[in-house]
Formats: structure tokens, C-alpha cells, sequence
């Protein structure tokens, strides 16, 4: 079986679960409980500290796929560290790849990046700027990490939401000043297309999608119909896993893939209804629609029939960070 695990990291800021840090490894050797939960992660070395603790907790989980979204890189408010390499690292896996939605500081001027990765200045239109004074590449976005081997990575765009303009009631409807104006952010989905090994067997190549979508119902939904037909287009069988921002009765009638798994996920205090979610490929359906049982063959993705997958186990923990909870799916070949 394949083991999927799906946070919305919010930064990596210490959470409701910083309570379960005094039982790690880590934790009870270097931090108390309170140490972790006041952890001021703008310094560099409490930052890594309480990603140490958040990497220990995800290993005693031991999942071959970890989906983020809301990851910093570079930024001050986290200590300006590459937070999906540093996790990489510190879980001790190879394959990892952040995509940033937004470049530059999430407090100043956010811009659209050249390249997500922001490797190198060129990714950032303000990029030299930067270098110039010393400063790391800021952004902000998803994040995939894998231990199996990743054939290839691949960014879409799905755009962002309309702006809004508000007037305050407070000044005359002549005034400039009484309106403010709001815009959505953009988003993006991250693919890897990876080799699965013996976690599935019989499945030769997998393709595993992370995004977060927008906080608008409307927009969300589109959204993520942008973001199934793009993991559609790769070779299969296919999971999308993330923050939706939709509940469970707000994905079922859209018709998109096949939910996965259950368990509230938000708020992490308190979890009283699911927005983090992992769906993969519809079953079969016969002339009158419905689900065709049993299943017959495999559907086909670039000319290769690949089996569907099915939850084997499920569940939802909270983490040393984050206002979410993770949500985690066991799957396997069905038949």
C-alpha cells in the first residue's frame, strides 16, 4: 500500500498539536511542550526546531507521499528557511519541489513568478534586487516530498480569484479613501509523476498533485476542475490531494474524481468539517451511469491501462504547526 498525507502547513506556525511534540523523539530530548508551542519561528534556528519536531511526527506516520500547501520560502515571518527543502532533509528524502504561487515578501509586494521554483534571481522579476541586498528568493506556495524515485515535476497555473472593492460606510461615497480594495491570490498545482515501487504493486507510474484553492465557493470550484483535468492529462493512476477550501457536500456534485478517505480536518482546535481533501479517478460507469462492478479491465492514460485505486485506511491527525489537521489515506490496486 501507498501511504498519502495532505497538510496545509500555514508556514509551519507552531498549532493546536504542538501538545503531541513532548511525546516525540525530539521533542523530549531538546524542547519542552511550551518551548514548541511559543517557538518564535522568525529565528532561524527556532524555525528549524520546530520543523525538526514536525518531521519527526510525520515520520511516525510514515507516509510515502506528503502533500503542502502554504509553504514559505525565504520568508522573515519563518525565518527566512526554504521550509519544503529543510523537511526533505530532515525526513532524509531525495525527491522535493516547492512551487510558488506568489514571489516575494507575503507582507510586501507579492508578484507572479517567473518560475516557481524560484532556484535562481532570474525566477523573480524583483529577483537581483534581492541578491543585491542579501536577501534569499521569498515566496510562498505548495510543496510535494516523496521517498519514492520522481520521474517528473510539472507546475499549472489555475489562476485567482476576482478582486473585490469594499466601501466603508464611515467616509462619504466621494472619498478615495473609503474603499479598499482586495484581490485573490493566485494559485497553482504541483504534479510529480513517480514510481511507486512495491508500495503498489502492478502500478508502474503514479501521478500525485498538491494545490490550494481559493477561500470563494464559486472560484474553488473551478479551481479544481482545473486542476483534475491537468493531473488527468498524466500518466496514471492519479491522486489530488490538498486544502479545497470546499466542504465534502460542496465536491461531491461537481462530479470530479473520487473523494478518498473522511475525517474532519479544520479547524486543528477543534476539527468540526473537512476542507483538506485527496480524491483520484472516478470508477467505470455503464451505458445507464451507474458505477460498473465488477471493474473490467483499466482505464488507459498516454496508451498504458493503469489499475484504479481504492482506500485501504484512512484518518486525520494534528501536527506541531498548523490551524489544519492532516488528512492521511492507505491506498491499493483495486482487485
Amino acid at each position: 500500500m501507498l501511504r498519502l498525507l495532505s497538510l496545509n502547513l500555514q508556514h509551519a506556525l507552531p498549532g493546536a498539536g504542538a501538545a503531541d511534540a513532548a511525546g516525540s523523539a525530539f521533542g523530549a530530548d531538546t524542547a519542552n511542550t511550551a518551548d514548541v508551542a511559543n517557538a518564535d519561528i522568525t529565528d532561524p534556528e527556532a524555525a528549524r526546531t520546530v520543523l525538526a519536531v514536525l518531521a519527526d511526527q510525520i515520520a511516525e506516520l510514515a507516509p510515502d507521499v506528503v502533500a503542502l500547501q502554504e509553504v514559505d520560502k525565504g520568508q522573515a515571518r519563518s525565518g527566512r528557511l526554504d521550509q519544503a527543502a529543510v523537511l526533505a532533509e530532515l525526513l532524509g528524502w531525495e525527491h522535493h519541489r516547492f512551487a510558488a504561487t506568489c514571489a516575494g515578501p507575503v507582507a510586501g509586494l507579492r508578484r507572479r513568478p517567473r518560475r516557481s521554483a524560484l532556484d535562481t534571481s532570474a525566477d523573480d522579476a524583483l529577483g537581483l534586487g534581492r541578491a543585491l541586498l542579501g536577501r534569499p528568493l521569498a515566496g510562498f506556495g505548495n510543496a510535494l516530498l516523496t521517498r519514492r524515485p520522481v520521474v517528473a515535476w510539472r507546475v499549472q497555473r489555475l489562476g485567482r480569484g476576482p478582486a473585490t472593492l469594499t466601501r466603508r460606510t464611515d467616509r462619504p461615497a466621494w472619498d478615495p479613501r473609503g474603499y479598499e480594495l482586495e484581490t485573490s491570490t493566485m494559485r497553482n498545482l504541483l504534479t510529480a509523476t513517480l514510481d511507486p515501487g512495491d508500495a503498489l504493486s502492478g502500478v508502474g507510474t503514479l501521478s500525485v498533485g498538491t494545490t490550494h484553492l481559493a477561500t470563494r465557493t464559486d472560484t474553488a470550484a473551478r479551481q479544481l476542475a482545473a486542476a483534475w483535468g491537468a493531473l488527468a492529462t498524466l500518466p496514471g493512476p492519479h491522486l489530488l490531494a490538498g486544502d479545497y477550501n470546499l466542504r465534502t457536500e460542496e465536491i461531491a456534485p461537481l462530479g470530479i474524481g473520487r473523494q478518498v478517505g473522511e475525517g474532519p480536518t479544520f479547524p486543528a482546535w477543534g476539527p468540526d468539517r473537512r476542507i483538506d481533501h485527496v480524491l483520484t479517478d472516478p470508477w467505470p460507469t455503464g451505458v445507464n451511469g451507474a458505477p460498473a462492478f465488477p471493474v473490467v479491465g483499466a482505464p488507459a492514460w498516454n496508451g498504458a491501462r493503469h489499475p484504479l485505486l481504492q482506500a485501504a485506511a484512512w484518518g486525520t491527525r494534528t501536527f506541531v504547526v498548523s490551524d489544519h489537521a492532516g488528512t492521511w489515506v492507505d491506498l491499493e490496486p483495486v482487485g
